[in-house]
C-alpha cells in the first residue's frame, strides 16, 4: 500500500494513452512484453540430494511419475521483439532449476480472463524455482535485477538457438540450443490451437521471495523428444546428476511452444497484511480513440469510476469505503471483441488518502470484459466488466457501424486473490508504499520521520491541453498539518504556499499527457503530485459500443 505521503498524488487523475499514475511512479518497468517467440523447455529428471541442497525447504518439487525423481527444467527462449519501457529490441533467453508445486495456487490457467479466479497447479509444469537465467540483452538483466539484485541472472553473448523445417525422416523439425556449460538437442512436432497460459518462476533472494508472473493468451505448444547435455562440473551437471538426461514422457507434450505476445511481470511477494485484499464494484466510463468501429485497430482507452470497495486495507478491516478508480492503456480490437497489447496501469485512491498500483490484462467480447491484475509490488486478482448497463445509449450498436463511438458506460467488479501491494518507498524513489504506513520506521522514529515529510495535493487533478486553468495545491506534513513557506513548481512554474498551506498556479499546459508536479521545503521530504493533461473531447463524442476497448 502507499504511505500517506503523496497518497493523493493518483486519487483525482485519469490515465492517457497507456502511461498513468502507477507508471509514472515506479522505479521498474511494470511489465516485460515479448512478441513472436519461440519457446523450447526440456523436462529432465534430476538428484535428489542435489536438488535438495538447492531448492528451500518451503518449496516442494514436482516428481517424475513412476521413478520418483524431482523434476528439472532447462528452458530456451527467442523473440523476435522484446519491450522494456518502451524500449523494443529482439533477444533470446535461457533458464534452468526445478520443477515445483504451486506456491501460491495458481496453475497453468489461474487468473486467465475468462477463466477467473482457477485454482490449482494443473497440470504441475507451470511453476518454476529459478537457479539460472541467461540473456543476451543487458536490458533483461537490469529489469530482472533492478529492486532484487540477488535473482540469479547473468548476461550472455553466447546462446545459440537454432531451429530447421520438418524432416520427415526423423517426423518432426530439428531444434538445438547451445549455451556455456549446457545444451537441448531435440525433435519437435507442432500441434495446432493456441490457448492461454499462465506460469511463474520464483527465486528466495535477500531482498524478498521473488515471482515473475508469465502469461499468454495465444500460445501454441506442441511436443518433443529430445536429450539435456551439461559441462562436467557445473551446477546443471550437479542437477542431473549425470552428463545428460532425456526427457520425461508426458511432460515432453509441453516441450515446443511458441506465442504472438507474451508479458512477463516480477513481483516480490509481501508478508500477510500489507496491501489491499477484498473487492469493489464501481461504475464509470471507458474513452477511447479513435472511435471504436466493427473493424479492428489499434486503440487507446482510459476508464474512469467511482464506487467502493470491501476487505482490509494495510492490515485494517474497510466496508463500503468510497473509492475512485483509473486505468489506462492500449488494445486492439473493435465493437466486437479486444484484448490488451501491452499492459493497463491503474489506480485504486481510498477516499482516507490511501492509493492501491496494480497492472492488468483484459479480453474482451460482445458486452463482456475479464480482467487479470497484478498489484505492482505484489498480488493478484480478478475483474469483470459490463458495458449493458442502465446507462448505455441504445443506439450504440448503430454507431459502431457508421462513424464509431468514443465512450460507453461500464459497470466493473474486482476481487483480489491475494493482497495488491505497491512497491516500497526506498525502490521508488519517490512517494512511499508498501506494507503498513509506507514502510517508515516503527514508534518514535516513525511520527518523527512522517512530521518531516511534505504531502501534496493538488486540484484539479486533471485538465484539458491548451485551456486555461488555476490549479490549487496544498502541501502539508503526512499528519495533515498545513506548511506554509514550501516552494510547488509544476510545467516550468513556481509558487511558495502560505500560511494555509496553499499555493495556485494559472497557467495553459499544451501538451497532453502525465505531468508532475513538486513541492519542496528544507529540513522536509520532498512530494510529488500527479496531473493528467487530457486532450479536449469532441463535444459530438458519442457513447460507446460494447468491448470495444
Amino acid at each position: 500500500m502507499s504511505g500517506r505521503n503523496g497518497r493523493r498524488v493518483c486519487a483525482t487523475v485519469g490515465v492517457i494513452a497507456a502511461v498513468g499514475c502507477a507508471s509514472a511512479a515506479q522505479a521498474a518497468p511494470a511489465a516485460m512484453v515479448t512478441e513472436q517467440c519461440d519457446e523450447h523447455q526440456a523436462f529432465v529428471e534430476g538428484d535428489d540430494a542435489a536438488v535438495a541442497a538447492r531448492l528451500p525447504k518451503r518449496y516442494a518439487a514436482v516428481r517424475a511419475r513412476g521413478s520418483g525423481a524431482p523434476l528439472l527444467f532447462v528452458r530456451a527462449i527467442r523473440c523476435r521483439a522484446i519491450t522494456i519501457d518502451d524500449e523494443t529490441a529482439p533477444g533470446t533467453m535461457a533458464s534452468y532449476g526445478v520443477v515445483i508445486q504451486s506456491p501460491d495456487g495458481r496453475g497453468c490457467a489461474s487468473g486467465a480472463p475468462g477463466i477467473g479466479s482457477a485454482k490449482g497447479d494443473v497440470p504441475d509444469a507451470c511453476n518454476w524455482y529459478v537457479l539460472s537465467w541467461l540473456a543476451d540483452d543487458r536490458r533483461i538483466v537490469r529489469w530482472l535485477r533492478q529492486r532484487t539484485p540477488g535473482f540469479p541472472v547473468e548476461h550472455s553473448d553466447r546462446l545459440a538457438f537454432r531451429t530447421g523445417p520438418f524432416d520427415p525422416n526423423i517426423g518432426g523439425a530439428p531444434f538445438a540450443f547451445a549455451a556455456d556449460g549446457f545444451g537441448i538437442e531435440a525433435t519437435t512436432r507442432e500441434r495446432p490451437g493456441e490457448i492461454a497460459v499462465r506460469g511463474g518462476y520464483w527465486r528466495d533472494t535477500p531482498q524478498g521471495s521473488v515471482k515473475v508472473a508469465f502469461s499468454t493468451e495465444d500460445i501454441t505448444s506442441g511436443d518433443a523428444d529430445g536429450r539435456v547435455t551439461a559441462a562436467a562440473g557445473t551446477e546443471l551437471a550437479a542437477l542431473l546428476g549425470a552428463p545428460e538426461r532425456p526427457y520425461v514422457p508426458g511432460y515432453s507434450s509441453f516441450a515446443a511452444e511458441r506465442w504472438e505476445r507474451g508479458v512477463y511481470r516480477k513481483q516480490v511477494v509481501e508478508p500477510e497484511g500489507a496491501g489491499f485484499a477484498g473487492s469493489c464494484a464501481v461504475k464509470g466510463d471507458v474513452r477511447f480513440k479513435p472511435p471504436a468501429t466493427t473493424t479492428e485497430a489499434a486503440l487507446e482507452y482510459t476508464y474512469d469510476a467511482e464506487g467502493t470497495c470491501s476487505g482490509t486495507l494495510d492490515g485494517r478491516e474497510v466496508s463500503e469505503a468510497p473509492v475512485t478508480i483509473h486505468t489506462g492503456g492500449r488494445s486492439y480490437g473493435s465493437c466486437n471483441r479486444a484484448q490488451t497489447t501491452s499492459p493497463g496501469q491503474a489506480t485504486i485512491a481510498f477516499a482516507s488518502g490511501e492509493v492501491v498500483r496494480y497492472t492488468f490484462d483484459f479480453v474482451s467480447t460482445s458486452t463482456e470484459i475479464d480482467f487479470e491484475v497484478y498489484g505492482e509490488r505484489s498480488g493478484t486478482g480478478n475483474g469483470h466488466g459490463t458495458f449493458l448497463t442502465e446507462r448505455t445509449s441504445p443506439d450504440v450498436a448503430a454507431q459502431c457501424r457508421g462513424e464509431g463511438v468514443s465512450q460507453i458506460p461500464m459497470d466493473m467488479t474486482l476481487e483480489t486473490e491475494s493482497p495488491l501491494v505497491n512497491d516500497r518507498p526506498e525502490q521508488r524513489g519517490g512517494s512511499p508504499s508498501g506494507g503498513g504506513r509506507g514502510g517508515e520506521p516503527s514508534g518514535p522514529r516513525r511520527a518523527a520521520a512522517r512530521r518531516r515529510a511534505l504531502r501534496l495535493l493538488v486540484s484539479p487533478g486533471a485538465v484539458n491541453a491548451g485551456r486555461r486553468k488555476t490549479l490549487v495545491f496544498r502541501v502539508t506534513t503526512a499528519d495533515g498539518a498545513p506548511v506554509r513557506g514550501a516552494v510547488v513548481r509544476f510545467a516550468g512554474r513556481r509558487a511558495r504556499t502560505g500560511a494555509a498551506g496553499t499555493a495556485r498556479i494559472r497557467m495553459v499546459v499544451r501538451r497532453a499527457g502525465l505531468r508532475r508536479a513538486r513541492a519542496t521545503k528544507p529540513g522536509f521530504r520532498a512530494a510529488r503530485a500527479a496531473i493528467v493533461v487530457r486532450t479536449r473531447a469532441s463535444p459530438s463524442a458519442a457513447r460507446v459500443p460494447s468491448a470495444a476497448l
